[in-house]
Formats: structure tokens, C-alpha cells, sequence
């Protein structure tokens, strides 16, 4: 009877994780708690629910980096505030990590469930930077590899968010594809400093999603190809690439913040290819550029530095 009792208790578990996984791959078909809508409170302080913070770990300072804004939300009754701090006589980043978050690295442990193929990841933000400091977004799509008993990363992202921006203002950063692979987790990662943190540094963020869908992007020819120089640039770009086939190619400049600043339509043929792009232009000035170039066989996107 005992016996039985045990076998029934280890399926009633089983089918329970079967449910929670299910659950989570519903749940988390787009970022979890994306509004900030969700918050746990804490002795003294809120927790952004399914968001990794420094909160905890500040807590016995009274300083508290992730913040409920509650006043003018871009939508919804609430957003994040992020904040750069002293907490005890160290500077804290307002970080926050959808998923777990180290402490002492300030890294991501980890993500939340999916399995799809965003161009892009937006969201609305306000921000400031003091002195040189700015604001930091970053992400990335990874897949568990069997083999290496490593994650594989299959696209990521890297923004800056420049300047200052008091009202609230749409962002959209593309991600750059590395695989063809479809991932299985993703992580969104925000902080109010980059670096060198500065005190009193700051974003706020509400509305994050993902958008579009990657379809055939960075196989074949022309990811395994495909070569930006020099970069960093300062008049011009230089795009490599191989074409199986004679098309035409569309390019795309876009700034740090995903505003187009840039494009053109070029004739290529099969076999090796270099396009030229013009950074003249007064709306390309010195910062983090995503170039893209689209063909018949997908669409690749690289991260040009400009310097002038």
C-alpha cells in the first residue's frame, strides 16, 4: 500500500511539472510581465514580478535601484524605474534580468521559455545619462546544444540608449542572427548604466514586446559570408558578401534607437559582391548603427560602429 501510495505521489508530480511547462510555454509566448504591470511586495520595497533585480541584495542599504513608477505610465498603471545609486558606498546600476540574476557578476542565470524567431525587440523608454554614463539594452536568443553541453547563441542585441529623452519616446533594436536554429530561451536584459556607472543615472521602461518574425535569415551564403569594414567607420562602409544568384539587394541603416537613416536598392551578381555604404549623410553621426542587407536568401544584420 505504501508502495502505491509513493507511485501515485511521483505521477501526481510528474503530470504537475507536465502542466507547469505547459503552462510557462503558454505564458511566456512574449516577454514575460512586459508592462511592469505585476509587482510582489516586499518588507519595504516592490519586486517587478519575473523580473531578477538588485533590490534584495541593496534591501539592508534602504537603497532600492528598481523602482514602481506609477506617475504617467506609457500605458497600463505601471512601468519600471531604474536608477543608478549609492548603496552603501558602492554605485548600483538599476539592472534588471528577465529571468535570474547574479548579484555579484550582475549577469543573467538565466531566461524565460521560446521558442520563436523576433526581428525585433521594442518598448517605450525615457532615459539620461550623467556625464559619459548611458543606459544599456541587451538581449539574446540561445539554444541548450547537447553535444557541448553549452547554450548556443542564435541572435542577440546590443543598444545604447544616447542622450536624454524626458517624455516618453518608441524604441525598436533588431537583432543580428547567428543560427538558423530556432532558440529556446530568451533574455532581456536593462540597465541605467553601461560600464562605468555614475550616480543618478536613469531609464524607465514600459511596453517591451517582440516583433516580426525571422524567416530563412542567416543561412546559406550570404551570413557565412558577409563582412562589414572597416568598423568602426567614419565616411564610408564597405559591405562582402557571396550571391548565389543575380538579384537585387536591399540595404538598410538603422540608428541605436531603430530609426531608418539609410537605404538603398543595389544591383548584385552571383559570386562575390562589395557594396558601398555613404556615411556622410548629417542624419549618420558617431555612435551604434544596425546595417542590414536583404536578399532572396534572408536578411543579415551587423553592428557598425561610426566614429567622426
Amino acid at each position: 500500500m505504501l508502495l502505491l501510495e509513493t507511485k501515485l505521489k511521483t505521477v501526481k508530480k510528474f503530470l504537475y511539472l507536465i502542466s507547469f511547462l505547459a503552462f510557462a510555454a503558454t505564458t511566456f509566448a512574449q516577454i514575460p510581465n512586459a508592462g511592469f504591470e505585476n509587482w510582489t511586495s516586499m518588507t519595504g520595497y516592490d519586486l517587478p514580478d519575473l523580473w531578477g533585480n538588485l533590490n534584495p541584495s541593496t534591501a539592508s542599504t534602504g537603497v532600492f535601484t528598481a523602482i514602481k513608477g506609477t506617475s504617467g505610465p506609457a500605458s497600463g498603471a505601471f512601468y519600471i524605474k531604474l536608477t543608478t545609486k549609492d548603496a552603501g558606498g558602492s554605485i548600483k546600476p538599476g539592472l534588471i534580468v528577465s529571468g535570474l540574476l547574479d548579484p555579484v557578476t550582475l549577469m543573467p542565470l538565466s531566461g524565460f521559455p521560446y521558442t520563436s524567431r523576433p526581428e525585433k525587440l521594442t518598448g517605450k523608454w525615457q532615459h539620461m545619462g550623467y556625464g559619459a554614463d548611458a543606459a544599456t539594452i541587451s538581449a539574446w536568443l540561445t539554444k541548450w546544444n547537447s553535444v557541448s553541453h553549452m547554450r548556443d547563441t542564435i541572435a542577440s542585441l546590443s543598444a545604447t540608449a544616447a542622450g536624454m529623452l524626458h517624455t516618453w519616446g518608441s524604441f525598436s533594436f533588431p537583432y543580428s542572427y547567428s543560427s538558423s536554429s530556432n532558440p529556446d530561451t530568451a533574455v532581456v536584459m536593462i540597465s541605467s548604466s553601461g560600464k562605468l556607472p555614475v550616480k543618478n543615472s536613469f531609464i524607465w521602461i514600459d511596453d517591451l514586446a517582440f516583433d516580426g518574425t525571422v524567416t530563412g535569415i542567416e543561412s546559406g551564403k550570404l551570413v557565412s559570408t558577409m563582412s562589414v569594414f572597416p568598423n568602426p567607420a567614419s565616411d564610408i562602409a564597405n559591405i562582402r558578401f557571396n550571391s548565389s544568384k543575380t538579384e537585387q539587394a536591399a540595404i538598410r541603416l538603422l540608428d541605436n534607437i531603430g530609426n531608418l537613416v539609410y537605404q538603398s536598392k543595389e544591383d548584385i551578381s552571383a559570386g562575390p559582391n562589395q557594396l558601398t555604404v555613404n556615411l556622410e549623410s548629417e542624419k549618420i553621426h558617431s555612435g551604434i548603427f544596425f546595417l542590414q542587407v536583404s536578399t532572396s536568401e534572408g536578411t543579415v544584420t551587423r553592428k557598425l560602429v561610426v566614429r567622426k
